[in-house]
C-alpha cells in the first residue's frame, strides 16, 4: 500500500534578493521515519524527479516500543 504526502514548497526572498526554498516534512511521515528535530539528514539527487532522504547515522532499533499507529485520516487516503 502506497501512502502519499503532498507538500507545497515555500519560497522566502531575502533582502539581498536571494531566494531560499523550504520543504516541510509532514508529521505522519516524520513519525513513521522516527525523525527528530535537529537531526541531520542528507538529500541525494538521483535525477531531476527523484530525491532520496538519507540518514547520516544508522538509528538503533527501539526495543519494546511500538511503531506509531496511523491515524484514521491517513488510512482513508
Amino acid at each position: 500500500m502506497e501512502i502519499n504526502y503532498p507538500t507545497r514548497l515555500q519560497g522566502i526572498r531575502r533582502k539581498s534578493g536571494q531566494v531560499q526554498i523550504y520543504a516541510n516534512i509532514p508529521i505522519p511521515l516524520a513519525a513513521a521515519l522516527d525523525l527528530q528535530p535537529g537531526e541531520e539528514i542528507l538529500w541525494k539527487v538521483l535525477d531531476r524527479t527523484h530525491v532520496v532522504l538519507v540518514r547520516n547515522k544508522e538509528k538503533k532499533k527501539l526495543e519494546g516500543v511500538e511503531l506509531p499507529k496511523r491515524s484514521k485520516r491517513s488510512q482513508e487516503q
